[in-house]
């Protein structure tokens, strides 16, 4: 039911119902509820399911190898993969996490992932900036290469794939590249 529930959001772009789900995964609403508590439950084991069915995606390769510009480029491509694969499900489970704490927590520790990682990707540029700046860089990171950002760019602005890798490299490079200001 799990899968059904991820293949559903993949292909339609929306939540599904218990019946959507129930249908997809042959079984009953019936036993869809003996299993889940709601459907948020069920959005919540999704989420733990889609790091199991899509290791690569959320992994960035060679984290912290290289120069910058291959550091940036291996960044973007992995983010913008992530999210041409996934948006779906990462904006239904966003657009739920406003009703549900459980939800809320999720989210935002998937996010802290995120941020992590581009901590980790960039720490020799991070490294050297004081505390709060390295912070104020590895957020404006996370932002620039959230799903709200792709969605931005490919839907609200129309921008290409290679548009929107180009523009988040270039955005990427001067905000890791430029001078320390108080």
């Amino acid at each position: 039911m799990v899968d059904a529930f991820i293949d559903l959001v993949l292909e339609h772009g929306s939540a599904p119902t218990p019946e959507n789900v129930a249908e997809r995964a042959s079984v009953s609403r019936a036993t869809f509820f003996r299993y889940f508590s709601s459907l948020d439950d069920l959005r919540r084991q999704a989420t733990v399911r889609v790091a199991e069915r899509f290791p690569d995606l959320l992994d960035v390769p060679d984290v912290g190898a290289g120069n910058l510009d291959d550091r940036v480029r291996r960044f973007v491509d992995s983010r913008f993969e992530l999210h041409e694969t996934l948006h779906s499900l990462e904006l239904v489970s966003r657009q739920h996490a406003t009703g549900s704490a459980e939800t809320t927590e999720l989210v935002d520790a998937i996010r802290q992932i995120f941020a992590d990682q581009a901590r980790r990707h960039f720490s020799t540029e991070l490294d050297s900036y004081g505390a709060a700046h390295g912070d104020d860089v590895v957020t404006a990171i996370s932002l620039l290469t959230s799903v709200e950002s792709w969605q931005q760019f490919r839907h609200s602005h129309g921008r290409t794939p290679v548009q929107t890798r180009r523009a988040w490299r270039h955005a990427l490079l001067g905000i890791l590249s430029a001078p320390q200001t108080a």
